[in-house]
């Protein structure tokens, strides 16, 4: 066992807000999240979770088809020097937090296990390849970090769900075997376009116009939006956008992004018609659904609670995109271009 590494597991110990937040749902939340966040850098079509809440108060998750490099970084950088360990802290946080961890991982031709307890832990390697990209976590959250806390299942649940819609072709499970035995699965290939028509579903009378759902995969970084007017809304927008598994709370890079390419190609499309027009990020979103989602490594988050995405490239990319795909339907759409052009025609002001 390596001391240095007990020097870390002490102050997530000493402080466990400070890394994981609250230490009611919140904490518990993100210290799922981000061994969550290690294993869905890949997505294949047989990639799976499957969450457990055991009679034991363990949990338990099985994971097949995932990508096993980042949990085996975080494994090797719990063994280095004091400043290396950050890069081990999504595991260093469920071992530090945790009565009880088991990790069994599958990575390439070995078998790599890690027992903790209450910060300190072993490790073992040993051969066998047969199970590729499969990977097995049971811990308990410790009563002496989470005081009077039970993991909800409905909370939890939710929380899986989301990860769903953000990464198409996720099958997630949860099941709850302590009382009430229940089980739900999520899988969205049609990723965020779900959660578009959720919110339109919303409203009895939906009569959405203008809708696009868009995908892309551009540099390092993989791309969702869907939109479209729903009039019935009078006055009220619907905005959301994600990067990786955070809600961008005070929107950012993307969010932006995607409202400008959507104003150059109005404006483009008033500029073919010679329609006169006042537009802006305001007006545009009167009565707009517009959820977006980015996933990618090395996205920089700023304000409080980081819920502000900051990525200069992200924003000139997506309003590209977003500027082209949404041109080329107004080109081709001759009564949806009418239609929007009208909400933004000097005489409707």
């Amino acid at each position: 066992m390596d001391t240095r590494a007990n020097k870390l597991s002490e102050l997530i110990r000493r402080r466990p807000a400070m890394f994981v937040g609250n230490l009611h749902f919140t904490g518990f939340a993100n210290m799922l999240e981000f061994v969550l966040e290690e294993m869905l850098t890949e997505i294949t079509p047989e990639t799976t979770i499957e969450i457990e809440f055991l009679e034991t108060r363990a949990i338990r998750m099985n994971a097949k088809k995932v990508a096993t490099a980042g949990l085996i970084n975080c494994i090797y950088h719990l063994d280095q020097p004091d400043m290396q360990q950050t890069s081990s802290l999504p595991v260093a946080i469920l071992v530090a937090l945790c009565l009880h961890t088991e990790m069994e991982i599958h990575h390439q031709a070995d078998v790599i296990t890690l027992d903790g307890r209450q910060g300190e832990f072993v490790l073992n390697v040993k051969p066998g390849g047969q199970l590729q990209g499969q990977v097995m976590i049971e811990f308990t959250p410790d009563p002496l970090i989470f005081p009077d806390f039970t993991p909800d299942y409905e909370q939890t649940a939710a929380l899986l769900q989301k990860y769903a819609y953000l990464y198409p072709g996720l099958k997630v499970i949860a099941a709850d075997h302590r009382e009430d035995h229940r089980r739900n699965v999520f899988c969205y290939p049609q990723g965020i376009s779900r959660l578009l028509d959720t919110a339109i579903a919303q409203h009895p009378h939906a009569s959405p116009f203008f809708r696009l759902d868009l995908k892309a995969a551009i540099r390092d970084y993989a791309y969702q939006v869907s939109f479209c007017y729903q009039p019935l809304w009078l006055t009220t927008s619907y905005v959301r956008s994600f990067a990786n598994h955070y809600e961008l709370f005070l929107g950012g890079s993307l969010i932006e992004g995607v409202q400008d390419g959507i104003i150059m190609a109005i404006k483009e499309a008033a500029r073919i018609t010679k329609t006169k027009i006042r537009i802006s990020k305001k007006k545009l979103l009167e009565s707009m659904i517009l959820i977006a989602a980015v996933r990618g490594k090395g996205l920089e988050f700023v304000g409080p609670g980081k819920w502000r995405l900051e990525a200069g490239t992200v924003k000139n990319d997506i309003k590209k995109f977003v500027f082209a795909e949404v041109a080329r339907y107004l080109a081709i759409n001759p009564d949806e271009r009418n239609r929007v052009i009208l909400n933004f025609a000097y005489e409707f002001e």
